[in-house]
């Protein structure tokens, strides 16, 4: 390999054409020559750095200076060598400069700190008498491990505790302030001292608490009160890159994290971090710095602003992004799907470009700079230095990626009012259009400064608002409902007592919201849903903030609040989710759980033994799912039999970490292990794959007594799963569960071994057990017990049968159920289309008969395929006429969308008129009489003992 290596006498002479500083380097110092011979082909690594300081004097500071200050020189000349020759990528040339600055930093702090003891004594803190430390924190590119060739280093000294330092042998002592800001002092002049060997890093300390007008070291206490009563927007983003160099770290990022990260997706940071942009940007045109790579448009500072921002809204949230190097966190926002993959990786591509540049600029002169040089012959050197045959090339590359930069910068930082609420892209396919964009915009401005008078009217209806209201597309009953709600609230003390930035924000909201509304068809129904949601956030400036800077947000609010009441209330009750509805992944159908999975034990293993948190990441992980199906299942993205399915493996992903987090909690065994010998079987809409949106889940509990721990200690793991599932918490419920349909229903034991599970079965169960057990499925636990259910499963099911008896008993327990609730059957007129004949239950009694009838002859039947595909099989079989088995299936995906659409308004019970879905409810019933031949038998004659009360 590495005869495919240019060679060494190659390299030297493009890097002696490519850098004065390497030319003049090598001239002073011609023995270096030989060592970059001997060594170029491979990086220069830690290990050999600490080895080259090693062996210098321990007890002379000047020879600390010349070795450190020496070492740079060894370092960079071998970096830039094979960066330029492309023996070296990005990562390696931030790495090794990284290094560099944590060794020299932590060799001139030993030396210091061991001189400073023996003079001023060793520093105690006042309250536990223990011995402080200096804890250096790197900020910026160094906090990042992604410093350039010739980069300052932005350095805060912390330490523990106020007290004083030990007496020594004259029995004098200094305060512990004292001796760490001269121990501060002596690291910056061992670094940043310029003598005849140069220096080492230049140290910027200004982004300590006070900046230059701060004590040069503070307490740990001090920075707490800081960041409490004094920190300035823009030090949450400088400490967002903040590493501990030396000294321990857990009681720094105690006081840091709660800093930087919000407990909730933070949308204001983005008008502070436009503002601190804006800044920047007009000291570049101050400076005529605009064709900077660095803080010019299109540079390396908006790559850092647009990771950055997501990191700062979202932290808190998903500790995934709590990373310093923006290049670990761009990798993460691409995994996340927080930004399309090709832009993420456009901005990668255009940070790699722009910080080998900022290198070869830099190689020129060692020189702190990221400005393109001015005369043509330094261009030209940059444009080889870069792998390009000519300027005209490099200049081109350079405008591609810096252009990019700029329209991602811009389509995430340019200012809300800026945009119009709806997108050409959007605006298609809207139900109802309300005019131009002209005529749109002069609409919402006077309908804003009708809203802005609309208070003053206290007696009666404000007429501009009404009018307005109608011009915007609003009926006039419509209309009225809608500023009578406004009125009344606009005049409620919930409104006053509002902060006047929360009073702005909403005054600014409530115009935008009634447009999206309009958008959506003008129903007043609509805009109360959206503004439930906005009522719900009027005291969370993140979530204001959020719907101003975004407007598409609130525009998507309305669409998905005309779709799907439901999806409303659940914004209403968690708006966090508000956040999902910007993400690419709300648009896609497509997911893959296994990585799901893995992102969320990421976060469980972050929140280490906070069980709480666990419940509440559980909790938010089904809600971010559940809507992002939703909103597929309202676009009609999704079909019902899909939409089914992935909520079922929703279920069964959250059941299974739940097991795992409820088992680790009783045995104490750290991790996410399996639990040995334990199943979680589903049962009903579970079972059969066909959950929806409010489902409760019907689970019994199974163990091997070979693999599994003693059946207390099963009982009592069951119980902990319930408790998972059930608890009541800030973010609700996980799932509501049944476990009547476990052997012996309450009176029996929470769990079950796998062997008298099956002998109750064989022995003891009732046929609407047996009926039961053909939509029943293992979920979630130890792997091993699936194929023992299975099995269990399929003996039970293709037992052979009376058909005779068989088709009595359903039918007796038909009867009775609709005997003991004939209400359910119908409501004022309207008809449940679960309990109506013909409906829900009855085609689902007759999918259950054929299994039960005919799976001993048939082995196929048993297979857990749902309604639907049992159905087209009984027909295929001939044990019903195909016409009718296809009719049937048909008709029981009607029942389905008409359920998911009861679910969507809110629907506790799927309510008919008697008109709808008639041919297939006909369809049914007619399948019913010639299955169960019901024309020669009388279903009140039928008479058996059924415990309806386990019934679902």
């Amino acid at each position: 390999m590495k005869s495919n290596l240019p060679g060494f006498d190659i390299c030297l002479e493009k890097t002696l054409r490519c850098s004065r500083y390497a030319l003049r380097t090598l001239a002073a110092q011609p023995g270096i020559i030989e060592e970059l011979r001997a060594t170029y082909l491979e990086a220069f690594s830690r290990r050999q750095m600490l080895a080259s300081l090693e062996a210098q004097p321990r007890n002379d500071e000047n020879a600390l200076k010349a070795a450190v200050r020496n070492l740079r020189a060894r370092v960079l000349l071998r970096t830039l060598l094979r960066d330029l020759n492309g023996l070296a990528n990005l990562d390696e040339v931030v790495s090794v400069i990284s290094d560099l600055a944590e060794v020299t930093i932590k060799t001139a702090l030993a030396f210091h700190h061991s001189a400073l003891q023996a003079t001023l004594g060793v520093p105690q803190g006042a309250q536990s008498g223990a011995e402080q430390e200096l804890i250096v924190v790197g900020m910026g590119k160094l906090g990042g491990r992604e410093l350039n060739v010739s980069s300052d280093i932005d350095l805060v000294f912390i330490f523990g505790e106020e007290g004083e330092t030990t007496p020594v042998a004259s029995g004098k002592s200094v305060s512990n302030q004292d001796y760490f800001s001269r121990l501060g002092q002596k690291l910056i002049a061992a670094l940043h001292d310029i003598t005849q060997d140069g220096f080492v890093f230049r140290v910027d300390m200004r982004l300590r608490p006070f900046g230059d007008s701060g004590p040069l070291a503070v307490n740990m206490e001090s920075l707490e009160h800081y960041f409490i009563t004094s920190a300035s927007p823009w030090e949450r983003y400088a400490w967002l890159k903040a590493r501990v160099i030396v000294g321990t770290s857990s009681e720094l990022q105690a006081v840091v994290r709660p800093f930087v990260y919000r407990k909730y997706h933070d949308y204001g940071a983005l008008q502070d971090l436009r503002d601190l942009h804006s800044k920047i940007r007009a000291e570049a045109q101050r400076k005529n710095r605009l064709n900077d790579i660095k803080v010019g448009s299109g540079g390396i500072r908006e790559i850092e602003f647009i990771v950055q921002l997501f990191q700062l809204i979202r932290g808190g949230r998903e500790t995934h992004l709590q990373t310093c190097s923006t290049r670990e966190a761009l990798q993460r926002i691409d995994e996340r799907g927080l930004l399309p993959h090709e832009t993420v990786r456009g901005l990668q591509t255009a940070y790699e470009f722009l910080r080998n540049l900022e290198h070869r600029l830099q190689y020129l002169d060692d020189a702190q700079t990221q400005a393109l040089p001015a005369n043509a012959a330094d261009r030209t050197v940059i444009a080889e230095a870069m792998g390009f045959a000519d300027t005209s090339g490099f200049d081109s590359a350079l405008q591609d990626h810096r252009a990019l930069v700029a329209r991602e910068f811009d389509a995430l930082f340019s200012a809300a009012d800026e945009k119009q609420l709806t997108s050409p892209s959007t605006q298609a396919d809207q139900p109802h259009q309300i005019g131009s964009t002209a005529q749109s915009t002069e609409l919402a401005t006077a309908l804003a400064a009708a809203w802005s008078t609309a208070w003053l009217d206290e007696d009666e209806m404000c007429g501009p608002l009404l009018s307005h209201l109608e011009g915007l597309g609003f009926d006039p009953e419509a209309s009225h409902v809608i500023a009578t709600r406004l009125q009344q609230w606009r005049q409620s003390s919930r409104y006053r007592f509002l902060t006047e930035k929360g009073r702005t924000k909403l005054d600014r909201l409530i115009p935008s919201a009634l447009q999206a509304a309009a958008l959506q068809g003008g129903q007043a129904g609509v805009f109360l849903r959206v503004f439930d949601v906005l009522e719900a956030v009027d005291r969370r400036d993140a979530y204001l903030s959020l719907l101003i800077e975004k407007p598409a947000v609130l525009e998507r609010v309305a669409r998905l609040a005309m779709r799907s009441a439901w999806a409303a209330d659940l914004l209403k009750r968690h708006p966090i989710l508000l956040d999902e509805l910007l993400q690419a992944r709300a648009q896609s159908t497509s997911i893959d759980w296994q990585q799901e999975r893995a992102r969320l034990e990421e976060e469980l293993a972050a929140a280490h033994d906070d069980t709480e948190q666990h419940y509440e990441l559980l909790r938010h992980f089904k809600q971010v799912h559940t809507l992002r199906l939703n909103i597929a299942d309202v676009d009609g993205r999704l079909s019902v039999m899909e939409l089914g399915d992935a909520l079922s493996a929703l279920a069964d992903l959250l059941i299974d970490v739940a097991l795992t987090l409820a088992w680790r909690s009783l045995s104490k065994t750290p991790g996410l292990g399996a639990v040995p010998g334990f199943a979680v079987i589903g049962y009903g809409k579970l079972g059969s794959k066909e959950l929806g949106y409010a489902s409760d889940l019907d689970l019994i509990f199974l163990y091997d007594e070979a693999l599994a721990a003693p059946a207390d200690s099963c009982a009592r793991l069951a119980q902990r799963l319930n408790q998972w599932l059930n608890a009541m918490t800030a973010g609700g419920v996980l799932y509501e569960t049944d476990l009547r349909l476990r052997p012996d229903g309450a009176s029996g034991t929470l769990v079950s071994s796998v062997e008298a599970f099956r002998e109750y079965q064989l022995q003891r169960a009732w046929t609407w057990e047996h009926q039961a057990l053909t939509r029943a499925r293992f979920c979630a636990g130890d792997g091993r017990l699936a194929a023992r259910f299975d099995a269990i499963r399929e003996e039970i099911l293709a037992t052979a049968r009376d058909k005779t008896a068989l088709r009595d008993e359903i039918l007796a327990m038909r009867a009775k159920m609709r005997a003991e609730h004939p209400e359910r059957a119908s409501y004022a007129g309207r008809l449940n289309l679960k309990q109506t004949p013909g409906g829900i239950i009855d085609l689902e009694f007759i999918v259950q008969y054929l299994v039960l009838a005919y799976a001993a002859e048939h082995r196929a039947l048993v297979r857990n395929s749902g309604n639907f595909a049992l159905l087209q099989l009984a027909g295929e079989l001939g044990l019903v006429r195909r016409q009718d088995a296809a009719s049937a299936s048909q008709a029981y995906l009607a029942f389905r969308a008409r359920h998911h659409l009861a679910r969507n308004n809110n629907e506790s019970e799927s309510l008919i008129e008697k008109h709808e879905l008639l041919s297939e409810r006909q369809t049914v019933q007619a399948l019913w009489d010639a299955v169960f031949d019901t024309s020669s038998n009388s279903l009140g004659n039928a008479q058996t003992t059924i415990p309806t009360s386990r019934l679902k």
